[in-house]
């Protein structure tokens, strides 16, 4: 669906690069996660791919279309995407209000509205929340609500940018869950981008970025079962990783898996 090819860009001419020359493919369908430290360049490059930062060497295709400065806008009807904090994408007065803004300006009539809107929101388990103001919501509530207003325009492609990085263990779970759900029913394409190895565990696909490169890329199996390379890319291992590197030499397992061989 997607193609990504020799992708290379830094924000100013003189300084260094903030991708360098990067491949990548995304099937439709599937959840990839996007895994680096800070300034490994994962949020540049889905900023590329929406069209924000432009002037960049190498091309994008989607569906065997090369990605343009003038069809970008006919494509960025296909992504929607959801931010660390939930705040800065707030616009309306009310739960509803706020997921039914896109599509307003997309002119939906109001009955088609309000279908998508109750659709986006009982996937995210926030209906009984229409009425109330976003800002008198928990972080974790917010970030549902984003993602309900990314869902009412029925993306192809839905990018979460560290959307769970300012949630409590709980409120990351519930996200995770909720993604779970939304990618085996809507059999939406996820990118995922994060720098917690914990929470890439559902994904199909991983891709371990570090300085604008590729350091890795492959099923979870396979990123798990090459520590070295995470601890290169300065990634914290997941607690039932440290045990395996210890006990298991290396061997990739669930927390379940972990429980049994103990």
């Amino acid at each position: 669906m997607i193609e990504i090819n020799n992708l290379t860009y830094q924000y100013q001419v003189d300084a260094a690069k903030v991708l360098d020359n990067v491949s990548l493919s995304f099937k439709s369908g599937d959840w990839v996660s996007i895994i680096g430290h800070n300034g490994s360049g994962k949020s540049t490059l889905v900023k590329i791919m929406m069209g924000i930062l432009e002037d960049y060497e190498g091309e994008i295709l989607i569906n065997g279309n090369k990605l343009t400065k003038e069809n970008i806008a006919n494509y960025r009807e296909k992504f929607a995407i959801v931010f660390q904090n939930p705040d800065n994408q707030f616009v309306g007065a009310t739960v509803e209000d706020d997921v039914a803004f896109g599509l307003e300006n997309q002119g939906v009539a109001r009955e088609e509205m309000v279908e998508k809107t109750e659709a986006a929101l009982t996937a995210v388990n926030m209906l009984s929340y229409r009425r109330h103001a976003p800002a008198r919501l928990s972080g974790g509530q917010k970030q549902r609500v984003a993602i309900a207003g990314a869902l009412a325009m029925a993306p192809d492609v839905l990018i979460l940018d560290e959307a769970t990085s300012m949630l409590d263990p709980e409120g990351r779970k519930d996200i995770l869950n909720i993604l779970e759900d939304i990618h085996r029913e809507r059999q939406t394409t996820l990118i995922y981008i994060t720098h917690d190895l914990s929470e890439i565990e559902k994904s199909d696909y991983a891709v371990i970025m570090k300085d604008g490169e590729v350091l890795n890329r492959g099923s979870i199996e396979h990123i798990f079962s090459d520590t070295d390379t995470l601890i290169k890319s300065r990634l914290v291992l997941p607690y039932q990783m440290q045990i395996s590197r210890a006990l298991l030499k290396g061997e990739y397992v669930t927390h379940g898996e972990l429980v049994e061989k103990l």
